[in-house]
């Protein structure tokens, strides 16, 4: 046979054993086509994504007689520009408005519109908004702000008055980091900051019948009180944020062993809880409607039931805050709750795929975001897993019903064994680039947690919604705190365990793209032809592990410096800038203990050791043959211009460097650091020089400071 035959035979035999196949094409394409508007440079015009749209599908319409290749290159292009067009109008439906500058302590006024509590303090988002020390055309329509002191009794709906400072959410903390001013474009917050002393409740409207953001913030609060009463200390914290999804009463400790042991997952109100809720209501209520045989012979119980848990997911997501990530959840139980009413299949990756394709045309935003990336990664590779697992006849079972007990719990044990395997091994690549860190242990800790969390937290969980109008619900949350104060505990001993945590730096995001196709491709064909996913996951594995973290990055500010030495990372200043240089150490790789602050009088031996020396003007990097000076001081300047190759001026340079036979040398100062963001250096055959605006365009969520010499 000639290799032109067997290429047609296998692409044949792969085409007919992947006919059914087709829906993923649909978000696949879209997802190619919303990554592609926001790679853009320049933001397009409104209508130019729906004019492109209704010429690849007038295409598709014109060769849908002759078939063949040009109608599918037509449809996927089809596919394509719908994605684009989706991103396109939901960035120019949105009235982002962010602050452009810092404004100095001023009086803010506004109408709380959600209240946060925290485990210390509280935050508010405001809406109708005043700053005095703006003009209104230029506030923001919705701000946040922490308030910090002693706090009157606030909620909801209230009109209050206080003085504080905003500024723009922040850009990327280093080239490649995560974008939160672009995340703060489409949540609808222009501007974030914090109050200086108490803030006062002023008069104002009442909110109305329909300000159900309003009522639904005020409910929440009520409820995570009466938790937080009913089950003190942490496991009362954990129980409040499973209930109403408020993570910040949890103490930072114990986010940080949830984190360690690779249980973050089960305080996120996603996938998980949606589905637990949706199940504990359905199997209930399907087991009661039974009880009652005549009924059951003459009403759909199965279908009714389903209803009843359709009402109770939504119920839930709304209780717990209805973020991005619960709407995604309920958007996906509320297609496979419908599929069991209509007699259809419910888990399928043919739901999955229409799934993914309603969340990307309401919201193309969320496929940049972890929260999506994992969700849909975990659940594909799960219903993929099991479905072939089914077609091979690992799941079957016989009729003997000899020893059932004993063989029921260890094939509990092994399904919770096999999806935490599966759902960890999906989801690791995407936690690994999003957080840099990988629980070693989290097989083991979830092993404990979940079956903890599914059949007893959460089951107490609903019972306590059941006995809330009564105000029975501590009959319900008491033992619900017992059962995360398990969940508590083994957080805590596996994130105790030695060296649970691997930190490793991002990959590029080329990388993760790769990475995704590969892994889709994988779970989604079915034949030989699948196993060429594994391309994707063999190149996301290869550039991980070439990444190699930059020499010295420079804060936009000025304010923050680093360098990479042999044993991590040398910092200006461990005063200020902790975010900042936290978020440093994890995207290259290091704990965030790790830091270390570097001498000024360039006698330590480590310094000189990685080639930096240090006085009290400045710092001189020499390595792979280059000299970079880091300038505090215009004499620093005029100092060391003429024997640099790069001079990183931490002060307006001006012409500094003029007739210092410093002819040709790049000098990046205070004001190019205030206009294109944070820069990282990389010292090798080249200075690789990258800046954190260099790559995200003028798009409306950019907010770039006008640079004025």
């Amino acid at each position: 046979m000639s290799l032109r035959r067997w290429f047609q035979s296998e692409f044949a035999a792969a085409a007919a054993a992947n006919r059914g196949r087709w829906p993923f094409a649909l978000p696949v394409g879209m997802g190619v086509g919303i990554g592609v508007y926001f790679q853009m440079p320049e933001e397009p015009i409104w209508f130019a994504g729906p004019l492109v749209l209704a010429g690849t599908i007038l295409a598709s319409v014109l060769l849908r007689r002759s078939g063949g290749a040009p109608f599918l290159i037509a449809m996927v292009l089809a596919f394509v520009a719908l994605g684009f067009a989706a991103a396109s109008l939901r960035t120019h439906s949105l009235d982002g408005r962010l602050l452009t500058q810092e404004t100095p302590t001023t009086v803010i006024e506004g109408r709380i519109v959600e209240f946060e509590p925290y485990h210390q303090g509280s935050r508010v988002i405001l809406d109708r908004v005043r700053v005095a020390a703006l003009s209104q055309p230029a506030t923001p329509e919705r701000v946040r702000v922490r308030l910090r002191g002693h706090q009157p009794a606030l909620k909801a709906g209230d009109w209050v008055r206080l003085r504080g400072r905003l500024s723009a959410p922040s850009p990327p903390l280093m080239p490649g980091g995560f974008d939160f001013q672009r995340h703060a474009y489409f949540t609808g917050i222009g501007a974030v900051g914090f109050s200086m002393g108490a803030a006062r409740v002023l008069e104002g409207p009442p909110p109305g019948p329909f300000d159900w953001r309003v009522h639904l913030s005020n409910l929440r609060v009520r409820l995570a009180m009466r938790v937080t009463d009913a089950v003190p200390g942490d496991a009362g914290a954990v129980a409040a944020a499973l209930i109403t999804g408020y993570r910040s009463l949890i103490p930072e400790t114990v986010l940080n062993a949830f984190r360690d042991a690779g249980l973050a997952h089960l305080l996120a109100i996603s996938g998980l809880h949606i589905g637990l809720a949706a199940g504990i209501v359905f199997f209930g209520a399907r087991r009661a409607l039974s009880l009652y045989p005549p009924f059951a012979q003459r009403f759909p119980v199965k279908k009714a039931a389903a209803l009843l848990a359709l009402l109770a997911a939504f119920g839930y997501a709304l209780m717990a805050g209805a973020t991005v990530p619960t709407q995604r959840a309920f958007l996906i139980a509320a297609m496979v709750l419908i599929a069991v009413m209509v007699d259809r299949r419910g888990i399928s990756l043919r739901m999955l795929a229409w799934g993914a394709t309603v969340v990307l045309l309401i919201q193309p935003e969320s496929l940049l975001g972890p929260s999506f990336q994992m969700s849909f990664a975990a659940a594909i590779a799960l219903v993929a897993a099991y479905e072939a697992a089914t077609e091979r006849g690992i799941w079957r079972r016989d009729g003997d019903r000899s020893g059932w007990a004993g063989r029921g719990i260890a094939l509990y044990v092994a399904g919770v064994s096999f999806t935490t395997l599966v759902a960890s091994l999906a989801t690791a690549p995407f936690v690994l680039y999003h957080f840099n860190q990988v629980a070693k242990f989290g097989l083991l800790a979830n092993l404990v947690a979940v079956p903890i969390t599914a059949l007893w937290v959460m089951p107490a969980a609903m019972l306590s919604f059941l006995l809330l109008p009564f105000g029975w619900e501590k009959l319900a949350l008491i033992p619900m705190g017992w059962g995360t104060e398990q969940v508590i505990r083994a957080a805590d001993w596996v994130a105790g365990l030695p060296e649970a945590t691997e930190i490793l730096p991002s990959a590029p995001a080329w990388a993760l793209t790769g990475l995704a196709l590969g892994g889709l491709w994988l779970c989604v064909l079915r034949g030989r032809l699948r196993l060429a996913g594994l391309a994707g996951v063999a190149l996301f594995a290869a550039a991980n592990a070439r990444v190699v973290p930059p020499d010295l990055i420079v804060s936009a500010a000025g304010d923050l410096a680093a360098v990479r030495g042999q044993e991590g990372y040398l910092f200006s200043s461990l005063r200020h800038g902790r975010f900042t240089r936290e978020n440093w150490l994890e995207h290259a790789g290091y704990r965030t203990e790790e830091a270390v602050q570097w001498a000024r009088d360039g006698g330590y031996g480590r310094l000189q050791r990685d080639g930096l020396r240090c006085d009290g003007v400045g710092c001189v990097l020499t390595r792979a043959g280059w000299r970079v000076v880091l300038a505090e001081t215009r004499g620093a300047l005029a100092e060391d211009c003429g024997r640099a190759d790069l001079v990183i001026a931490l002060i307006p340079a001006g012409r500094a460097c003029d007739g210092t036979g410093g002819t040709g040398v790049r000098v990046i100062d205070l004001f190019d650091l205030r206009a294109k963001g944070a820069h990282s250096i990389t010292l090798g055959p080249a200075i690789e020089v990258q800046a954190v605006n260099d790559g995200r365009g003028r798009r409306p969520w950019v907010v770039r400071q006008v640079r004025k010499r």
